[in-house]
């Protein structure tokens, strides 16, 4: 917790100032599930915002591990005694230094709002930690919801909406975003970048919003349509993905990246025929895209035509030779067919790309 203790918190208190009292442990990354339990249960009976903070070394922090990491696991495996703290910690968290300022972690605390905050000293020693409810009772503390105190610039504003939007206020946060685009000449790129930024901190909600808010200033915008589409497909909502790319197409049926996206959605929904028309007309718009016809050789391989597969894979590698994946999946493809020579030509030329290729090598020698 937030201990003020007479401090009054303004954007000039640094976080070393600040009285940090949530509990946490260190772990290393390779401890098994069972003492993590251990520990947090220990934890427990100090505090109810304890976590085991689990180390790569003796040094850095690469992820944490709460009460509820451990339910999830309970849940999900049917024998959780085998997993470690690497396979199940949350790595959704960021780092602050001691010696920081609020008033310049806030905002990206407010962007990112991510599950907890990890303090350090100036060596990256971690000192401190923060559950999500206590850096909101920090967020609430310095003014950042009080609808009372106007922001003083458009950072400001575009703090205090990700934080109305965090906080479940989306019609405020609307408002907090109209206002820190408010003095922009060109308010349909403003939004457009507002969106990206947030889609960029997997903030999907807020960057839908921002982008329909362009759309409301041009309603013809195939590509805002087609960033749409890409955010839910991301979101594996892939309905709501086929719809905006075909609004795309009815804005532009030459949208040739609406085209392959599509195709790809059809796919993966077993929709072979109607995946593979969609990305021919993508490669009759762009025929020299190695990534059409990579595309086109996945979706024939996916409805086991080995051969139409190859055809596609080998006129990827012809347009891009260091095409890796299509060098492995021509070998995969070529192997279906009983061609093994041949498959480990695909796999000795992709390790001559790149040695690391851990795929190929155990392929290799798997096939062998």
């Amino acid at each position: 917790m937030y201990i003020m203790g007479g401090i009054k918190l303004d954007q000039d208190t640094k976080i070393n100032e600040m009285e940090i009292t949530d509990e946490f442990v260190m772990a290393n990354s390779t401890t098994s599930v069972r003492e993590i339990a251990n520990k947090l249960q220990k934890l427990r009976e100090e505090t109810d915002h304890g976590a085991v903070l689990v180390t790569k070394d003796e040094h850095e922090v690469i992820g944490f591990i709460t009460q509820k990491e451990i339910v999830d696991l309970m849940i999900t495996e049917t024998d959780p005694s085998q997993k470690a703290a690497e396979d199940i910690m949350n790595t959704d968290f960021m780092n602050i230094r001691e010696d920081q300022t609020l008033g310049n972690v806030i905002p990206l605390i407010s962007e990112k709002y991510p599950n907890s905050i990890v303090v350090t000293d100036t060596d990256g020693g971690c000192v401190g930690y923060f559950s999500k409810n206590d850096y909101s009772d920090a967020l609430a503390a310095l003014g950042i919801y009080d609808k009372s105190q106007e922001p003083k610039s458009k950072n400001d504003w575009r703090t205090r909406g990700i934080a109305m939007s965090s906080s479940g206020d989306k019609a405020e946060a609307l408002k907090c975003y109209e206002k820190s685009i408010e003095s922009s000449s060109d308010k349909e790129k403003s939004w457009s970048r507002l969106a990206k930024s947030m889609e960029k901190n997997n903030r999907v909600n807020d960057a839908l919003m921002c982008y329909d808010k362009a759309l409301e200033i041009n309603s013809e915008n195939d590509e805002i349509m087609l960033e749409k589409g890409k955010l839910y497909s991301e979101e594996n909502t892939e309905d709501l993905a086929v719809q905006n790319y075909k609004k795309a197409l009815e804005m532009n049926p030459n949208n040739v990246e609406a085209w392959m996206n599509i195709g790809m959605e059809q796919a993966n929904s077993g929709n072979i025929e109607d995946a593979l028309q969609s990305l021919d007309k993508a490669s009759a718009l762009k025929s020299q895209s190695p990534e059409i016809w990579f595309k086109k050789g996945s979706v024939y391989e996916k409805a086991e035509k080995y051969e139409k597969a190859i055809e596609c894979y080998t006129q990827t590698i012809e347009l891009n030779d260091h095409h890796e994946e299509a060098w492995f999946n021509k070998g995969v493809a070529l192997k279906q067919l009983g061609k093994r020579g041949d498959a480990l030509q695909c796999l000795i030329r992709l390790l001559q790309i790149n040695p690391a290729n851990e795929s190929a090598r155990e392929a290799l020698n798997t096939w062998r």
